[in-house]
């Protein structure tokens, strides 16, 4: 059995869809869809069954939904904008001891796959400024998306702790769901190199379908 370390995250708005965010900033009807379509497979995860949307091929072929969001240096990102390549986000914020033990392992898979058509985004429960000064001494390579009132972690995704990493497929399909963190930073390289790595490998290599 995988020992597990997480921040728990509650989210009073587990099954509501966040109407307003996703209407007005990416698109209307279609975002939408999607949102309701990614909350409707959340909802058989209730309960005691909540963790098993880690479980592989628990999200595998969910349709990721959308959002829009700046990053801290004030690039305008978006899944849609991003379509074609593949995604790896990553939910954290800076108190976080088993967010802090995957930086180091998640770089080196960013200095992996770099010239690779793959987009890393790091999306923090912290405010932007706290974020720029912690950044500033602790180097990240995602690009880094402020989210201090937990929106896209809690409206959109609906992530029940941190560590969270999710990776998305070049047709915006969920293929890869990973919760909670490990004991050290050797453990979080073997989980990794084990299950992440080759996901993305896998899904690099396909093309658009």
């Amino acid at each position: 059995m995988k020992r597990k370390y997480l921040y728990i995250q509650s989210f009073t708005s587990l099954l509501l869809p966040a109407i307003c965010f996703m209407v007005c900033l990416t698109g209307g009807n279609v975002a939408f869809a999607q949102q309701n379509a990614y909350e409707e497979v959340l909802s058989r995860f209730i309960g005691e069954h909540k963790y098993d949307i880690e479980k592989p091929g628990a999200l595998d072929g969910v349709q990721a939904p959308d959002f829009s969001a700046e990053t801290i240096v004030g690039k305008s990102v978006s899944l849609a904008s991003l379509k074609g390549k593949v995604i790896v986000l990553n939910f954290w914020f800076i108190a976080c001891k088993p967010c802090k033990l995957e930086v180091d392992p998640l770089n080196e898979i960013v200095d992996k796959y770099k010239n690779k058509d793959i987009v890393f985004l790091s999306i923090a429960r912290e405010k932007q400024e706290d974020l720029l000064q912690y950044l500033a001494a602790n180097t990240f390579d995602f690009q880094t998306i402020a989210d201090p009132k937990a929106f896209i972690a809690g409206d959109v995704f609906h992530i029940l702790g941190y560590p969270t990493t999710i990776v998305i497929d070049r047709i915006g399909k969920i293929r890869y769901y990973s919760l909670g963190g490990k004991i050290n930073e050797d453990a979080v390289r073997a989980d990794f190199k084990r299950e992440l790595i080759p996901v993305i490998d896998e899904h690099l290599s396909k093309d658009m379908k």
